[in-house]
């Protein structure tokens, strides 16, 4: 089993800033990863789809009119369209290296794929921009998890599953991959155990309440995937 971090040791747990610091700004957006990296989070994660040619664009959503100004549908949306997007907070639509830029290796980052070859795409982009921060790559297309150990095997990659049934679990094994990043919601005890037995580590998602993330980090998970990362993390600190 690959590290969760390379060389990092076993520590406090990784409260991730789902989407950036997305309780406070826009999901998404340059604002919301600025805030995060302004306030030290312990990793942002965010996610990456592909334009018509084959560019990264940060963005959660196929389509954009939930959190942008015109509604497009990303992937058969060229680079140079896409650039010209204005989100609902006024900002741009940022692309990965604009992403790479704002975080700038200060804290470490989850680059999630959601589609195939967005990973081989962000392996240029971060060779392209020489980044040395602090990476997790992860998707939940497995064929993503197989392109990243082929392209960044030096780079941990987790799998993203609506639950961590048997087969995620020994894809997960079979392929040296880092950690399984399942839905909360559907996380029951029996599941829980299963996931401690295989010693793989569990970062669930998307977990905002205190109460269920604290208990989530009591039951084996390493970590969690929350709008509210900052927060519960401040919280975590005062207990």
């Amino acid at each position: 089993m690959r590290p969760f971090f390379p060389g990092r040791e076993p520590g406090p747990p990784v409260f991730a800033a789902h989407r950036g610091a997305s309780d406070r700004a826009l999901e998404n957006s340059p604002a919301a990863f600025a805030l995060a990296v302004k306030g030290s989070a312990d990793m942002i994660e965010f996610d990456v789809r592909l334009s018509s040619d084959g560019v990264p664009v940060v963005f959660h959503d196929a389509r954009t009119g939930r959190t942008a100004k015109e509604n497009l549908a990303v992937a058969r949306t060229p680079a140079a369209r896409l650039r010209g997007l204005r989100l609902k907070n006024g900002e741009k639509l940022p692309f990965l290296l604009d992403v790479l830029e704002i975080v700038g290796g200060k804290v470490p980052v989850n680059i999630e794929s959601k589609v195939p070859g967005g990973i081989a795409a962000a392996a240029k982009a971060l060779s392209r921009a020489d980044y040395g921060g602090e990476l997790l790559l992860s998707s939940g297309v497995r064929g993503e998890c197989l392109a990243a150990r082929d392209l960044l095997p030096r780079i941990p990659c987790g799998l993203v599953t609506h639950r961590p049934s048997a087969s995620d679990l020994a894809f997960c094994l079979r392929h040296g991959l880092s950690s399984i990043h399942p839905y909360r919601r559907l996380l029951t005890v029996v599941r829980l155990r299963k996931v401690a037995a295989s010693e793989i580590p569990l970062l669930p998602h998307t977990v905002d309440d205190p109460a269920e993330a604290f208990a989530l980090i009591a039951a084996g998970a390493v970590g969690i995937f929350s709008n509210r990362a900052l927060a519960l993390r401040e919280e975590w600190s005062r207990r």
